[in-house]
This record gives C-alpha cells, sequence and structure tokens, in this order.
C-alpha cells in the first residue's frame, strides 16, 4: 500500500506579543485553586502570547505559503487543500472555511478544497487520518497542503481552567511515497458525551433579554463537566490512544525516540512526563512559556521547532499527541 509523508511543516506567528498578565487583568480570570491543588494563574507557566488584529485565513495563508516554498511544491501540484482550524474563523458557517480562499489566493487551481475540524485541538490527527484515507484510495491525490489559522476574540485568550491562547497559523505538506517524515498510523478516540465541555454558544443559544454582544461568540467551559467529566480520565485516555497505535505498529514505549505535546501549561505537561513516565529531554515543553497555546497549530509549530534545534533526527520514531473539546484523544507516529 502507498504511504504518506510529511514534506514540510511550517508557521507563522504574528510579532506583537501580550504579556499573560495582561490578559489575566483584561478578562478577570479567577483566583484559587482547582483539582489536584493546581492554581490556574501560578501554575500556567506562560509569560506571553502571540496577538494580532488580522484575520485568522491571513495567519493561515502565511503559514500555507512558508510551507509550499519549504517543500519545494509548486502550485499546480497541489490535488488536495484541507483546513483542520479547530474555532470560528473569518465568517461564521454556514459552510465557509479557508480552504477555499486558501486555494484562491495561493493559485491552487487543481486542488480540491475541503476542512475537517470537528476535533478541537485533535484536529491536526483527525486531518493527516483523513487525508491519508484520501491518498491511498485516490491515485488523483499525490500532493496535499493541510493548514489552520487562529485568532481567538481580544477579550477571549484564556480558556479557563487549562491554558492561555495564542494566535497564529500553521501548515504542512503531504506527499504520497515521500520519505520523509513518513506517517506509520494515526489512532483517534472520542467520547461523545463530553461533546459540549468546550463550546461558543453563538446567537442561536443566547437567553431571553439577553443582549446581542461579541460574548456570544467567545469560549465558554462547563466547569462542572470538565472537572467531572474530563479531568478524571484525561491522562488515562492519553494512555489508551497511544497504546492501541502502538499495538498496531507492533511497538512499545521504547521505540519512541521523542513525543510531541499540546503547549497547554507547566502542570499540564508535568503530569504527562510523570504519568507515562518520560525524562522531559524526550518531550517538546520549550515553546510554553513564550507563545502558550495555538490550538491545533500546537502539534506542527512544536514539530517543527524540534526539528530546527536538532531535537529529531532523520530516522526518530515521533510520537504525536493531542487532546481537543469535541472531545477526543489521537496520537500519530511519524518516522522522520
Amino acid at each position: 500500500m502507498d504511504h504518506v509523508g510529511i514534506l514540510s511543516e511550517a508557521f507563522y506567528l504574528p510579532p506583537d506579543k501580550k504579556l499573560v498578565e495582561d490578559v489575566f487583568r483584561d478578562e478577570d480570570v479567577p483566583f484559587g485553586t482547582l483539582s489536584k491543588n493546581i492554581d490556574f494563574q501560578r501554575d500556567i507557566g506562560i509569560h506571553d502570547i502571540h496577538v494580532t488584529d488580522a484575520l485568522p485565513s491571513a495567519l493561515a495563508l502565511e503559514a500555507a505559503e512558508r510551507a509550499l516554498a519549504q517543500a519545494g511544491v509548486a502550485p499546480q501540484e497541489v490535488d488536495l487543500v484541507v483546513d483542520f482550524t479547530s474555532i470560528p474563523e473569518d465568517y461564521v458557517g454556514p459552510t465557509w472555511s479557508a480552504a477555499g480562499l486558501v486555494q484562491e489566493k495561493l493559485g491552487l487551481h487543481n486542488a480540491f478544497a475541503t476542512a475537517v475540524n470537528t476535533g478541537g485541538c485533535a484536529s491536526y490527527h483527525l486531518a493527516l487520518k483523513s487525508v491519508m484515507a484520501l491518498m491511498q484510495s485516490d491515485d488523483d491525490v499525490q500532493t496535499a497542503l493541510l493548514f489552520a489559522g487562529d485568532r481567538t476574540p481580544d477579550l477571549n485568550k484564556t480558556y479557563y481552567p487549562i491554558t492561555v491562547a495564542s494566535d497564529g497559523g500553521s501548515a504542512l505538506v503531504l506527499k504520497k511515497n515521500a520519505e520523509r517524515a513518513r506517517i506509520l498510523g494515526v489512532e483517534t478516540i472520542s467520547i461523545g458525551r463530553l461533546h459540549d465541555v468546550w463550546y461558543v454558544p453563538g446567537l442561536q443559544n443566547r437567553q431571553p433579554n439577553e443582549d446581542v454582544s461579541e460574548k456570544l461568540l467567545h469560549m465558554y467551559a462547563k466547569m462542572d463537566k470538565f472537572n467531572e467529566g474530563v479531568i478524571p480520565i484525561n491522562f488515562r485516555m492519553f494512555g489508551k490512544v497511544m497504546d492501541r497505535l502502538l499495538k498496531k505498529l507492533d511497538m512499545t514505549y521504547d521505540d519512541v525516540d521523542y513525543y510531541i505535546y499540546p503547549t497547554f501549561s507547566t502542570w499540564d505537561q508535568a503530569y504527562f512526563l510523570k504519568k507515562f513516565n518520560l525524562p522531559r529531554e524526550k518531550v517538546y515543553t520549550q515553546a510554553l512559556k513564550h507563545r502558550g497555546h495555538v490550538q491545533e497549530s500546537d502539534m506542527v509549530i512544536n514539530y517543527a521547532e524540534a526539528v530546527e534545534q536538532g531535537l529529531i533526527s532523520s530516522g526518530d520514531k515521533v510520537m504525536v499527541v493531542s487532546n481537543g473539546a469535541g472531545f477526543a484523544w489521537s496520537a500519530a507516529m511519524i518516522r522522520h
């Protein structure tokens, strides 16, 4: 069977920054401890984030251009364009995504444009899995551009009690039978009862006599459902999805050379390391302090930076894991 490799991964982070202490002040973030004696403000570990007034599609477009240039792929070679952005974009529905915009702006006239974004920050994995299936079943799909672009509202950077979101974009180019960064497998798990732990209410969920405001497009968390539904099973589900992937690949944890994990918080990273008995040098954690969480782009950006810094070498087997509001847990194995 044909395999799929990643020719390039690229990202764009806007140059302007905002201190997280200013984010907390502007958004009136609560003090106090959560479950497991975690204090959100004390233990977040993020100093500043990237911010911009540009539309999300502009961030995605910049990243996509960089990925195509790094891959050495001409516009006419791209057969498929997939947007895996996980939050509302330039327009809110009914069927809009930036895929068509990127196709037009970059002159990808031979490509089909679509979106895969129901897995929250695990949409990266869902996009990989979907595109791999298309490539392996359709000889006309040889090269694909995947991208995401996120800009959260000015007063909705805090995803309490998890993280603080940074604006940014990412992209990667996939090629059938490419040997660089060969995707060995992708596994995903979803739990439907947690579908609304995180949500954007929208106009349709406005309460009686509630004024129309931008806050209806802000992200919210059902804290009781988060504490009772997500916290007790989160790392167990990470283990389940990684175990399932390793079993299918006839591999063990000892075979994994490096891990890419989302940049949520210092306490979240510490629990991941402890749960799976991993040394810090095997997990990319450097980006957290001066970037925070760039939604589904974390996986692309952290992978790209780890390669640039020499933390991932040719032939290394890299486990890329994430969870996402939706609610999903996902893992991919890439042989770089």
